[in-house]
This record gives structure tokens, C-alpha cells and sequence, in this order.
């Protein structure tokens, strides 16, 4: 898929990592999250397991935030009767247990759920998804799982440095 700039056409995904790393509300960096999400007029879809991630580290307010403003939305997981999302899950769960030596059951279900709603995201006539997300084994294994299901041309995995810099500006490549 081109690395064109992301724009509102685009149903982009977003990981835990990246609120993580954008700091709370009130950081300069969740401001210019806010700005480039305005800006382009996009709205990030931010999957119910990755607030529930966020709640646990008692951060959730960033996701609440971004939704009350109007630039994210969550969104509910793959179906479970969409063979090829579950295949793409598995899939993904499998390749990140094998590279880190993990139990698959002790994989995060968050890193799996981005093959599956690609895809769903693409059937329902998006036409192309944009994942965001900072880990390096799980972006690897969601690539190479919406590519066996025929979709790597429609998908793009961007990581954190990919959308902000040290400086904290937001650009994508």
C-alpha cells in the first residue's frame, strides 16, 4: 500500500502504545495528536480491548477525551463468524507467540484484534486501513496476516515513529 497522507477516506486503527505515548490530555503531544487528527479530519478507531488496556494503567481519560472531542471512536471486535478475520487473528496470535516464546493464550488479544477489523473494515467498504501501533512483532505478524488474506494492498502498518517525532510533532511518512 502507498504511504500517501492519511486522510479522512481512511479508517485508521489505534494501539494502546500510542496514547501511551502521546501523554495525558493536557501534554503538548496528545494536543498535536489532537491538531493532525483535526486537521486531516480523522477519526481513529480505537478498539474496546485497547481502552480496556488503557483502563488498567488507569489512562482511559485520553481515549474518553479524544472521543468526546469528536476525533476517535470505539469500535466493537471482529465478528467471530467472519472466517477470515478469525483466520487473520490467529494467525497473528500464533506468529507473535512463536517470535516471542510466549503461550498463545497469553498473547494480547488487543494485538490480534487489528488483522481481524482490517479486514472487516475493508469489507464493509473502507478503501484502505491505516494501524497504528509501536510494537514491532505484533505489526509484523498483523502484516503478514491481512497479506496471506489477500489484503496487504489495502493495509498499512504505521509505528509511533512513523506519526510523531521526539519532538512530539505529528507528521506521517
Amino acid at each position: 500500500m502507498e504511504s500517501d497522507e492519511l486522510g479522512p477516506e481512511d479508517a485508521i486503527l489505534v494501539d494502546t502504545n500510542l496514547f501511551v505515548a502521546v501523554g495525558g490530555v493536557n501534554h503538548p503531544k496528545f494536543q498535536k495528536l489532537r491538531e493532525f487528527a483535526e486537521r486531516r479530519q480523522l477519526t481513529l478507531l480505537v478498539p474496546q480491548r485497547v481502552k480496556q488496556e488503557l483502563s488498567t494503567m488507569h489512562i482511559a481519560d485520553r481515549v474518553e477525551r479524544a472521543v468526546d472531542d469528536g476525533w476517535a471512536e470505539l469500535i466493537d471486535p471482529p465478528s467471530p463468524t467472519d472466517p477470515d478475520a478469525v483466520a487473520a487473528m490467529d494467525f497473528v496470535r500464533r506468529e507473535i507467540a512463536r517470535q516471542t516464546g510466549k503461550e498463545e493464550h497469553r498473547v494480547e488479544k488487543a494485538d490480534t484484534v487489528f488483522a481481524g477489523l482490517a479486514i472487516e473494515l475493508l469489507r464493509e467498504g473502507n478503501p484502505r486501513v491505516a494501524i497504528l501501533t509501536d510494537d514491532r512483532i505484533a505489526a509484523a505478524a498483523i502484516e503478514r496476516a491481512v497479506e496471506q488474506q489477500g489484503y496487504d494492498e489495502s493495509v498499512l502498518v504505521l509505528r509511533r515513529d512513523d506519526i510523531v517525532d521526539g519532538d512530539g510533532d505529528v507528521h506521517v511518512i
